[in-house]
């Protein structure tokens, strides 16, 4: 790591170009005028002052009230324990802001729309969410073991111990001895398997659905999983409904 990368890290703990240039100058230096520091960093030593101004109020750098004025930083640990402390507080007020802006949202705001989700690990994530969400039944088909992931499988495992009826359909004979006697299995027919590369579908309460598929990535000169997702709408109900009918899966029993 050189200069520029800590300054970058720095900045990611919340100090500005600035005041991260004035504290590493102030690591080399030990103490220092404005004027030192400003002959090390190349901060415009009017800058410093006000840089290291904000480094004292975080509690990062001492002052000396002397003729010209003293600078220096607090031992590294004590200045580790403050940022990460202050990053830690800052996300928690954030996110605690994120949350009570997320229940002003209206139920149908939400209900209305349809999500798309880039990337094996975020599928298989929102999938699981899916899954842990449903209460009668469920209906689960993938066309590789690849795409039986453990949070996934952890989460159809959980909804069977519940109650949910737990279905789980695939073209890939691999597929289903992967998942054993864990749960129902369908084998969908040949000529029912979409040719648009490794997929996953699910099909949950009549209300929610999720459809992904690999497809070219351009800009990554590779493949990347892409889903669509809806839940509560119109869309979800005719699309997931289609899909059963399509896979010719029926809909796992009904409670």
């Amino acid at each position: 790591m050189d200069d520029d990368e800590a300054i970058q890290g720095l900045k990611r703990l919340g100090l500005t170009g600035y005041e991260a240039r004035v504290f590493i100058g102030l690591q080399k230096l030990g103490s220092g005028t404005a004027s030192d520091i400003s002959d090390v960093t190349d901060v415009p030593r009017s800058q410093v002052y006000g840089a290291a101004e904000n480094l004292e109020a975080r509690g990062l750098v001492e002052t000396q009230q002397s003729r010209p004025t003293l600078y220096r930083p607090v031992p590294l640990e004590r200045a580790r324990t403050r940022l990460l402390d202050q990053l830690a507080e800052t996300g928690a007020e954030t996110f605690e802001y994120l949350d009570t802006v997320q229940e002003t949202e209206s139920d149908d705001e939400r209900s209305e729309a349809i999500w798309l989700v880039h990337g094996s690990e975020a599928v298989a994530s929102r999938t699981s969410e899916l899954v842990e969400a449903a209460e009668v039944y469920l209906l689960y088909a993938c066309s590789e073991t690849s795409m039986l992931e453990e949070p996934v499988r952890a989460a159809l495992a959980a909804a069977a111990d519940r109650g949910v009826a737990v279905v789980v359909a695939s073209a890939n004979p691999d597929v289903r001895e992967a998942v054993g006697d864990d749960f129902e299995t369908v084998a969908v027919p040949a000529e029912r398997d979409p040719d648009v590369g490794d997929a996953r579908v699910l099909i949950a309460d009549d209300e929610t659905m999720l459809l992904s598929v690999y497809s070219s990535a351009d800009v990554t000169d590779g493949t990347e999983e892409v889903a669509f997702w809806s839940s509560e709408t119109a869309f979800a109900a005719v699309l997931g409904g289609f899909l059963a009918e399509w896979f010719q899966v029926p809909s796992p029993e009904r409670t």
